[in-house]
């Protein structure tokens, strides 16, 4: 029996020896691998010895190496970071980062060493290059590329393949990133609609109480606005109504309001403008109010969404009544208003 079972001994590790493999690895360290039928290996150290190798070993050199498999597919499929940078020199200074926004007054850069936008005057910019594309509308043209110089701090140089195209700052409507750099749904609208924005609000309530009520709203915003014309659209309606036990629903409001305006500029801040307005009101007993007028006015401001405006105007009004008789007149009037856009930016 002791015989049989040192032959049984040998013949195990000679069958062991002829599945071990020694690869040669730093100077210090030794690794040895054994093979399963699947051809996965269980790797040990110069320290430990074969038999120590278990099947649990081998279980988790399999997870291992399926995690590095993972890790490397992933990497493979993950396009490179967008390194791409626009470098502006001001008062000597060179900057890197992106350019948020361009208006005929200032430039925004957002920095990639920092958060938030800082606005640059064209007379401090020395030098302007992109590595980002744009898509630029002036003078009801348009044209994408990379801003590659500025000139005399009034007019951009953008090149899109072999062509270089001179742009007057003064002149462009739009400044967008272009579609090739950021194919987000929301700025593929911009790109499409470059000229218009809004905004739509649209309200439902519910009370429930002594009284319930039943509320809607709805308020919609359009403007256009290319080269010297600007056009504003309005719509606001509200609907109200209030239930007490006992008594039928009481109608608090039901109205709404069209407005309808047409400027012109004759110069950066003068316009003149035609407008159109109705409103409805059925628990005022207002049928119908139309008042069609004309004027002229002037816009303080450094941008589209930050600005001061006065005007004033004569024009005609038409009223009907549910309940009494029609009525008409001229009138005159003046009007003051505002927009500002807050951002988290610094001027320079």
């Amino acid at each position: 029996m002791r015989l049989h079972f040192v032959g049984l001994l040998l013949a195990v590790t000679a069958f062991a020896t002829e599945e071990i493999e020694v690869l040669p690895m730093m100077e210090d360290t030794t690794v040895v691998t054994k093979a399963d039928s699947e051809g996965w290996v269980a790797v040990t150290n110069k320290t430990q010895k074969l038999d120590d190798v278990s099947s649990v070993d081998i279980a988790k050199e399999k997870r291992r190496q399926r995690m590095e498999n993972k890790e490397k597919e992933k990497s493979e499929e993950e396009p490179p970071e967008d390194t791409k940078v626009d470098t502006i020199t001001v008062k000597g200074a060179v900057l890197q980062g992106q350019v948020s926004e361009l208006t005929a007054d200032y430039l925004e850069f957002n920095l990639i060493y920092g958060k938030g936008n800082i606005q640059i005057k064209y007379d401090d910019i020395e030098q302007l290059s992109t590595e980002h594309q744009y898509h630029i509308f002036y003078k009801g043209k348009e044209t994408t590329g990379q801003i590659v110089a500025i000139k005399e701090h009034a007019f951009l140089v953008i090149k899109h393949g072999d062509i270089e195209e001179t742009v007057q700052i003064s002149n462009i409507d739009r400044f967008l990133i272009s579609t090739r750099e950021n194919d987000s749904l929301e700025n593929q609208f911009r790109n499409l609609s470059p000229y218009t924005r809004g905004n739509v609000d649209i309200g439902l309530e519910y009370e429930s109480g002594t009284n319930v009520k039943h509320k809607a709203s709805a308020t919609i915003h359009l403007e256009r606005k290319m080269m010297q014309y600007r056009s504003t659209f309005d719509l606001d309606y509200n609907y109200e109504t209030t239930k007490t036990s006992g008594s039928p629903d009481q109608l608090n409001k039901n109205d709404y309001t069209l407005f309808f305006e047409q400027d012109y500029y004759l110069s950066k801040g003068d316009f003149v403008f035609g407008q159109l307005g109705f409103d409805f009101d059925e628990p005022r007993g207002i049928k119908g109010r139309a008042y069609p007028a004309i004027g002229a006015g002037h816009r303080f401001g450094e941008s589209r969404d930050t600005w001061i405006q006065i005007k004033g105007g004569g024009g005609y009004v038409h009223e009907r009544f549910f309940e009494y008789p029609n009525n008409s007149y001229f009138s005159g009037f003046m009007g003051v208003g505002a927009s500002y856009k807050f951002e988290n930016r610094s001027p320079i």
